[in-house]
């Protein structure tokens, strides 16, 4: 039995985060200012503390990164550029991903958030990525919308096979060395068998 989602009324809603604190340090003048927002933070808070089990002060320090190593140092070991030209990271201890996305679908996320809320809640073995945060960055004019899920392989012992599938077979071949298979690539023989509550 699932109790009744209540969501806090800041669907869409945006408002400065707290790393303005520390990007406000790089503000060189009106051009080379930074702004950094959270979107619907309330709703993400519930979601990381109600539905996943994460406090605030731990996804805070997975997201800060090491003290000692320094911000800047931990989010370029762990950046990366897409084929599709946006870019993602890891936190500092790898348990989020942060990954870009276009002001399209950034709309388009938050419209979904309350659907996404109640379906998390009632479904906790979902296989939906664990969405834990949304926010944009703009500087020299430019805004850029980024969105953090959980990273599924934290937790995970090592594996020996790993599979990128996208549902497509178009171009969807690793390259000779690559580590990570894709879906042509998968053995036609292979079955995949989830738990029937998992969706």
């Amino acid at each position: 039995e699932v109790d009744e989602v209540e969501l806090p009324p800041d669907i869409g809603a945006a408002e400065p985060a707290a790393a303005d604190r520390w990007l406000g340090r790089y503000s060189g003048g009106p051009r080379g200012r930074v702004t950094f927002r959270e979107y619907a933070p309330r709703t993400m808070q519930w979601l990381r503390s109600r539905v996943f089990g994460v406090e605030a002060e731990a996804y805070a320090t997975a997201m800060a990164g090491s003290l000692e190593g320094g911000v800047e140092l931990s989010l370029a070991r762990s950046f990366s550029e897409g084929r599709g030209g946006g870019f993602f990271f890891f936190s500092a201890d790898g348990r989020y991903l942060a990954k870009s996305m276009t002001r399209a679908e950034h709309h388009a996320l938050l419209q979904l958030l309350p659907q996404y809320c109640r379906h998390m809640q009632s479904q906790p073995r979902s296989l939906l990525s664990r969405l834990s945060g949304c926010y944009s960055i703009t500087m020299y004019g430019q805004t850029k919308f980024f969105h953090v899920l959980s990273n599924v392989f934290a937790d995970l012992p090592p594996m020996h096979e790993r599979f990128d599938l996208k549902g497509s077979w178009v171009d969807r071949h690793a390259t000779p060395g690559e580590k990570t298979r894709k879906d042509s690539d998968w053995p036609a023989s292979r079955l995949l068998r989830l738990p029937p509550p998992t969706k």
